[in-house]
């Protein structure tokens, strides 16, 4: 399964990046993170590895992933190192008149049973998805 969405947000590049790329910030704009945090030394870059405790359906699931990519300024793909459900993702940056335009994609891949329930599990994923990234733009905007 593999959700894509992007929003416009009307704020600067460098800024936009700096605040997804700082790990600690998940919980503000992703309703569904409970906590997150980065387990090796050093900023965002690849091989930075990390964990997110996210409620899904109301159960805390605990997810471990490394960054797999890193081009500054541009974009960065993780992926899942310990999930119940494997997954792999890219945050896309560009500049646009007056704002950046964050594109975001990830892919589930359910396995064995969940793979079966994998049209359950994207009706539960995507709007969630898609309103954590309205959220990122509510937020960040309001902080101009």
């Amino acid at each position: 399964m593999q959700i894509e969405h992007s929003v416009f947000i009307k704020r600067p590049l460098a800024e936009v990046e700096a605040y997804l790329t700082d790990i600690s910030n998940d919980s503000e704009w992703q309703e569904d993170v409970m906590e997150s945090a980065i387990t090796t030394e050093g900023g965002i870059g690849e091989g930075t590895a990390g964990y997110e405790v996210r409620s899904v359906m109301g159960f805390p699931m605990r997810t471990e992933w490394i960054v797999t990519g890193h081009n500054p300024g541009k974009s960065y793909t993780f992926a899942s190192r310990e999930s119940i459900i494997p997954y792999e993702g890219t945050v896309e940056f560009s500049a646009e008149s007056g704002g950046t335009r964050v594109a975001y994609r990830f892919t589930m891949k359910p396995e064995g049973v969940l793979g079966v329930l994998d049209p359950l599990i994207a009706f539960a994923f995507t709007p969630r998805f898609r309103e954590n990234l309205e959220n990122l733009r509510a937020l960040l905007e309001s902080r101009a």
